[in-house]
C-alpha cells in the first residue's frame, strides 16, 4: 500500500506546528508497518515546477499549488489511497482527489469549518478520520459527517528526557492559546519562573508588541521556536495551557506528560480527554484566583505533584499506545476501502 497525504499547508521544515508534526510522525509510523508514503504539500517558493525530497526520510513534493498539482502527482504515483488533511483548500483537494479515481479519505485536525474552502460532503465513499472524539463529535453535529477516530501518532523518543526542571512551562504566547492568563499568573506569582516558548509563526510585528508585557515579568524566561522540544521539557516542571480556542487534541499536552508532566489546562475543546488524569483542569471563565492557586499549588505541593506526574506518565504511555492501535484500525479501513472504491467514486459539490 502507498499513501498520498495532501495539504495546501506547508510542511516541514519551512513551517512547524500540530500538523506538520503529526502529518511527519505518522508517515515515520507508515514506513515502520510497510507503508510507502508521500506528502503533497504548499511551499514558499511561488511559481516554477514542483519539489521534491526526500530530506525527512520519505518523499515530499512541494507545490506552489497542491490542488493543480494533486492530478500529476496522483497519476504518476498512482497511490492505493488519497489522505486530504485539514488545510485552507481541503475542499478543493478533496474534489480533485476524487475525479482521479483514486479511493479517497479525509483527516481532520481541527473544528475551523469555516477554513476548509468550502463544504464537505458526507458520502459514504469518502473515509473520514478526525484526531480526537471532540472533533469528530463536532463535525457530526454540523455537517453529519461520521469519522473514525484517529489521534496523532506521537515517537516518545522525539520527546523523552531523563530529568526535569522547575520552570511553569507555557508554549506559543498567543491569544487564542491563553497569552493574558499567563501573563496574570506571572504577576500573581513573583516566586514561580515561567518558561514562554515562542511558535513558529510569531512575526517580528507580534515579538515587538510582546516585548514591553514580558518586559514587566521578569520571571518569564522567553524563548524563540526550537524544533526540538526535549530541551523545553527538561526545564519544566508542569506544563501550562489555559486555551481560549477549542483545541481539537493538544498534542504538546502528551509530549509534556510523557516526562511525567503534570498539565494545568483549560476544559476547553477536547483537553479534558487530552489530559485524562494527569493534570487539572479548569473552566476558562473561573476566578482568577483560581488559577493562581492552582499553580501555586501543583508547584509547591510536593504530594500533589507527584500523584499527577505518575497519572501524567500513565496517560501518556496510553495515548501512545491507543493511537498505533488506531493506525492499525485505520489502515484495514483503507485497505478495505481501496478494494470496495476500485471501480470509481463520488463527486464533491
Amino acid at each position: 500500500m502507498h499513501i498520498l497525504l495532501c495539504s495546501s499547508y506547508l510542511h516541514l521544515p519551512e513551517t512547524r506546528g500540530g500538523l506538520q508534526s503529526t502529518t511527519d510522525e505518522l508517515c515515520l509510523a507508515l514506513m515502520e508497518k510497510g507503508v510507502g508514503v508521500t506528502v503533497l504539500c504548499g511551499t514558499t517558493v511561488e511559481g516554477g515546477a514542483s519539489r521534491h525530497d526526500r530530506a525527512l526520510g520519505y518523499q515530499v513534493i512541494r507545490a506552489a499549488d497542491p490542488v493543480a498539482a494533486l492530478p500529476l502527482v496522483a497519476a504518476a504515483l498512482q497511490p492505493s489511497v488519497v489522505v486530504v488533511q485539514s488545510s485552507g483548500a481541503l475542499a478543493e483537494l478533496l474534489a480533485v482527489a476524487l475525479e482521479t479515481g483514486i479511493p479517497t479519505a479525509v483527516y481532520l485536525h481541527n473544528v475551523e469549518f469555516h477554513r476548509v474552502g468550502g463544504v464537505l460532503p458526507p458520502h459514504p465513499d469518502i473515509l473520514y478520520f478526525a484526531n480526537s472524539a471532540f472533533t469528530a463529535e463536532r463535525w457530526r453535529a454540523w455537517f453529519g459527517i461520521d469519522c473514525a477516530i484517529l489521534p496523532p501518532l506521537i515517537l516518545p523518543r522525539r520527546y523523552e528526557v531523563p530529568q526535569t526542571g522547575d520552570r511553569v512551562l507555557f508554549v506559543n504566547p498567543v491569544p487564542e492559546k491563553g497569552l493574558e492568563r499567563l501573563i496574570d499568573l506571572a504577576v500573581a506569582n513573583p516566586d514561580i519562573p515561567f518558561l514562554a516558548v515562542d511558535g513558529w509563526t510569531a512575526g517580528e510585528a507580534w515579538r515587538n508588541w510582546l516585548k514591553p508585557r514580558f518586559a514587566a515579568c521578569p520571571n518569564i524566561d522567553w524563548r524563540s521556536a526550537t524544533d526540538d522540544m526535549r530541551g523545553l521539557y527538561s526545564d519544566a516542571r508542569f506544563l501550562l495551557m489555559p486555551s481560549v480556542w477549542e483545541e481539537a487534541y493538544g498534542r504538546t499536552a502528551i509530549e509534556a506528560q510523557l516526562n511525567g508532566l503534570p498539565v494545568l489546562a483549560s476544559n476547553r475543546g477536547a483537553l479534558p480527554a487530552t489530559v485524562g488524569a494527569g493534570g487539572l483542569l479548569l473552566g476558562l471563565e473561573a476566578p482568577p484566583e483560581i488559577w493562581r492557586r492552582a499553580v501555586r499549588d501543583l508547584y509547591f505541593d510536593i504530594l500533589l505533584w507527584q500523584e499527577m506526574s505518575e497519572a501524567a506518565t500513565a496517560n501518556a504511555r496510553k495515548a501512545v499506545l491507543d493511537a498505533q492501535r488506531a493506525l492499525d484500525d485505520a489502515l484495514m479501513r483503507l485497505g478495505l476501502h481501496s478494494l470496495r472504491a476500485g471501480g470509481g467514486s463520488p463527486s464533491a459539490p
